[in-house]
């Protein structure tokens, strides 16, 4: 279907330059930017070594791993938040029969990036910083260049997501694993050990953001001169970003936080597709909090995929991700397309949220922005109920669950034991908000995942229903 749309994008602005229309189109102004390669292949120079004498401090010799191995170089300078600074990236590929190699090889290719710290309160509380990379055609060029990193599909922006919080190191990679399966689209992963400077950073999961691309959300490259665009845009906390949008849920008061545009993106945005932007979420949101919000024809109906709403409601339901629909929540549209949705950030999900205890018995969707009205609906509940019950019997059994887990720890093997001699001194933190609630070993953090996991299936089987009570027709 989206193929489709893009194709009929396309062929209208053919038509339109051929005969001379009125309405005019323009191409979504964007970065320059190579084709895709893969690092690996690319010539190694000088990188960012692995300083022997670091990893004695933690415990660690030279050693040698199944995981693919990055090295960040900066040259010494130092990365900050605020600003991007140049460095080199190193890959050092897993080997394709499973054998382990020595962080002492030569990496198997190279490329310059753009880095810096991304994140909110993992990046104000936490030790273990998170990156933003970008690969570019050469050092101090305005050429994006697009590689496939270990597999995934090419692009020239990724996240390099640090595990603090999450002691088990496998929530996000679990999750996204699972939103594979049932989503259009959701982030690609790979576990990886990183060296930044030569320092050894431990367990990190490289993860594809939620970006434009051939191989991500496929957002055609026109829009309209009158400003119609396709868009992607983030509901994020008050202040994460400059110039939030002006829309009816905020200014009347029905939704909290802010939305920021993520795609056109910044400095290539023109005002008249900003406004058309604010105009359009306005449009669906008037509609969403109207007497008529359910109307099949012209209700919200109109405005959102449903579907992918209804699957986004369930696995942050069992997830337990209270952040969802109301920070790091990205919804992202099509040309003449509705409103998608895309998951991102689980490190405080499954009762690992730091603020408070999650109660397994209560539902965590029904309070948050859009969401608490479409739970309104029992057309949408109803959806919810029998897709859960679809679901339940293959990508969220507990087996496939269980399963998939399993599979993430053998991925990781050693690798759990070098990061927490690094990181393991977080186990004596106080992290999370509450009496007992900080875990002390790794074998105590898994326990809690599959107990989380084992209470929470067991109170939606029997309460999922229990949602018709929010319904108001």
């Amino acid at each position: 279907m989206k193929k489709m749309i893009q194709c009929a994008a396309a062929a209208v602005v053919l038509l339109l330059i051929v005969t001379g229309a009125g309405l005019a189109v323009s191409r979504v102004p964007e970065r320059e930017k190579d084709a895709g390669d893969s690092v690996s292949g690319v010539t190694v120079e000088d990188y960012g070594e692995p300083d022997l004498e670091d990893l004695k401090e933690h415990g660690l010799d030279a050693f040698e791993t199944t995981l693919p191995v990055l090295y960040i170089d900066t040259g010494g300078h130092r990365i900050t938040k605020e600003n991007k600074i140049w460095a080199s990236l190193a890959v050092l590929e897993a080997s394709e029969d499973g054998r382990e190699r020595s962080i002492l090889e030569k990496p198997d290719g190279q490329a310059p990036i753009t880095i810096k710290y991304r994140g909110a309160s993992s990046y104000s509380q936490f030790d273990k910083m998170q990156y933003r990379i970008k690969f570019y055609k050469k050092e101090g060029s305005s050429k994006a260049k697009d590689y496939e990193l270990l597999g995934m599909g090419s692009n020239s922006e990724w996240v390099l997501n640090g595990p603090f919080l999450d002691k088990t190191l496998l929530r996000n990679r679990l999750v996204y694993g699972l939103g594979r399966e049932i989503f259009e689209w959701a982030p690609d992963s790979r576990y990886v050990e990183l060296f930044v400077d030569g320092k050894y950073q431990g367990v990190y999961l490289a993860v594809e953001p939620v970006t434009n691309g051939e191989s991500r959300l496929r957002l055609s490259e026109f829009g309209l001169l009158s400003g119609e665009t396709p868009y992607i845009v983030k509901r994020d906390r008050v202040g994460t970003e400059e110039d939030p949008l002006e829309v009816y849920g905020k200014y009347s008061g029905k939704t909290n936080n802010d939305l920021y545009i993520e795609y056109p993106t910044s400095g290539r945005l023109t005002e008249e597709q900003r406004s058309w932007i604010e105009k359009d979420i306005s449009a669906f949101e008037e509609v969403l909090y109207g007497d008529d919000f359910a109307d099949p024809e012209t209700g919200y109906a109109a405005y959102i995929d449903v579907d992918a709403f209804v699957d986004y409601v369930i696995l942050n339901e069992v997830f337990m991700n209270y952040d969802a629909g109301n920070l790091s929540t990205y919804v992202y549209k099509e040309l003449g397309g509705k409103l998608q949705i895309a998951i991102w950030d689980y490190n405080n999900c499954l009762d690992n949220y730091q603020w408070f205890a999650q109660d397994f018995s209560e539902f965590c969707m029904t309070g948050n922005a859009w969401f608490s009205r479409l739970l309104e609906d029992r057309s949408f509940v109803e959806k919810v109920v029998s897709r859960y019950g679809k679901l339940r019997e293959g990508v969220l059994s507990q087996e496939h669950i269980y399963e998939r887990i399993a599979a993430y720890q053998a991925e990781l093997g050693d690798a759990v034991g070098r990061n927490f001699a690094v990181w393991g001194y977080s186990f004596g933190l106080n992290l999370l908000t509450g009496e007992n609630r900080d875990l002390e070993s790794y074998e105590e953090a898994m326990e809690q995942l599959y107990t989380a996991l084992d209470l929470r299936f067991e109170f939606l089987d029997s309460h999922m229903k229990d949602l018709y009570a929010n319904c108001v027709n």
